[in-house]
């Protein structure tokens, strides 16, 4: 666990481990409380919940270079391809619409972006400018268990096309962390499952 996720996760055991406690606040003439106590509201203060972090985002380290280099920008195409068409006939595919057109113009610039953050051409960044991509994705509903089955179908694309294995490992790691960032809709308190290269490895040899 890196400094950041151990700082939120302690802020949010106190904030979520210390219920009834309160502290005053002369200068802000408020009394700032870790937890709800309903029997102090309505008193001559005003009662503050302080904010806390309801998702901590780990580090995410782009590829280098040296995965289009192996792998090649069309091995790395191929792949976002071959996992999109394994999402739209997934039980995730209600997430893209019915517009099976667009969907697919919207993958070649998945692929584009993909290709570019490898170290290949700068094809999405001329065409769309920063990625933003936690932000093009909130319209859509993606939660953790989303995540995680987007995640093992990355495993089975991964495998059908046959993904050099000396630069999966480093695709992976920016693949895995970037997911987390994806989730906009909260269905657990607990923080989304990790799922290290280490474990999906055998699948890719298969």
């Amino acid at each position: 666990m890196d400094m950041r996720q151990q700082n939120c996760s302690q802020h949010q055991s106190e904030v979520l481990g210390n219920a009834g406690t309160e502290t005053e606040n002369p200068a802000m003439g408020r009394t700032n409380a870790t937890a709800f106590d309903i029997s102090s509201f309505g008193g001559e203060k005003a009662i503050v919940v302080p904010a806390y972090p309801d998702l901590c985002f780990p580090e995410v380290v782009f590829p280098t270079r040296r995965v289009a280099l192996v792998a090649g920008v069309e091995k790395i195409r191929e792949l976002v391809v071959e996992h999109h068409r394994l999402l739209w006939h997934s039980p995730l595919q209600p997430i893209f619409g019915n517009d099976e057109k667009h969907f697919w113009k919207a993958v070649e610039l998945t692929a584009d972006f993909h290709a570019e953050a490898c170290g290949g051409p700068k094809l999405y960044t001329q065409k769309r400018g920063h990625p933003h991509l936690r932000v093009r994705h909130f319209p859509f509903t993606i939660r953790e268990r989303d995540r995680e089955l987007w995640l093992d179908l990355y495993v089975e694309a991964l495998r059908k096309v046959a993904f050099p294995l000396e630069v999966a490992e480093e695709y992976w790691q920016w693949i895995e962390a970037l997911s987390i960032r994806m989730i906009n809709r909260r269905s657990t308190v607990a923080p989304p499952v990790r799922i290290p290269f280490r474990t999906i490895a055998h699948q890719l040899r298969q």
